[in-house]
């Protein structure tokens, strides 16, 4: 029997176009990162219990179905949320650090930082205060820890600034002005972005370098200039 005739793999024409696997994980994420930002606008806007699947497939013309490719369930998109606040933040604060020449610098990019995401997400922001308390028990604990390690690290540069106070002192004023920061997910103040980034960043520093446990002496903080506390 004559042996069999060795059949060469056909090779694509250099006109075919060639399925990359990375091209569908890219649009795959991009699909998950709308979705996680219609569901962050809609609870934020509604209330988690008001806004159905269906409710954040239209928003972006899905049906149920194809969300459900992407996220088992409502309340997977809402971890998502959270988890993309915490990881945002995170990724900021320790690009700042690594930049930082010294204490001060890093305390001015974290201000910066903070303010600014808490700008343009202020939806995400107001998820994370709103509805915390529908994440399932172990997101919840996760999620609580990433954000202590988060103020651990504000904790230890405002400790370098501030040697003076005691630690309970450092805890109560980074815990403040990080309030301070967040709050644009609270209010609509009429002032462009620009002006809100500006007037908080201004409040945080001053916070930070004037804040002091002792009793108010309201007409000599009141008697500094302005000129004072931003070069402060």
């Amino acid at each position: 029997m004559a042996p069999k005739k060795e059949t060469a793999k056909r090779q694509p024409a250099a006109s075919e176009p060639v399925k990359r696997p990375t091209q569908t994980r890219r649009r795959t994420a991009v699909r998950r990162l709308e979705l996680i930002n219609a569901a962050a606008r809609l609870f934020a806007s509604r209330s988690y219990y008001a806004v159905t699947v269906d409710d954040i497939g239209e928003a972006l013309g899905l049906s149920g179905p194809a969300l459900y490719r992407h996220f088992p369930s409502k309340e997977a998109l809402l971890v998502a949320v959270f988890d993309q606040v915490i990881e945002q933040q995170s990724e900021r604060l320790h690009e700042s650090l690594a930049e930082a020449g010294d204490p001060r610098a890093a305390l001015e990019s974290m201000v910066g930082s903070h303010v600014e995401f808490a700008v343009e997400q202020r939806e995400n922001m107001a998820v994370w205060r709103q509805e915390f308390h529908h994440l399932p028990e172990a997101d919840s604990w996760r999620l609580r820890r990433a954000q202590r390690l988060y103020v651990e690290e504000w904790v230890h540069v405002v400790h370098e600034l501030r040697p003076e106070l005691n630690d309970a002192s450092v805890r109560a004023l980074v815990h403040g002005v990080l309030g301070l920061l967040q709050s644009p997910s609270d209010f609509q103040s009429g002032l462009a972005d620009e002006g809100v980034k500006n007037l908080l960043m201004s409040m945080a520093v001053a916070a930070v370098f004037q804040g002091s446990t002792e009793p108010l002496d309201f007409s000599a903080l009141a008697g500094r200039g302005r000129s004072k506390v931003r070069s402060a």
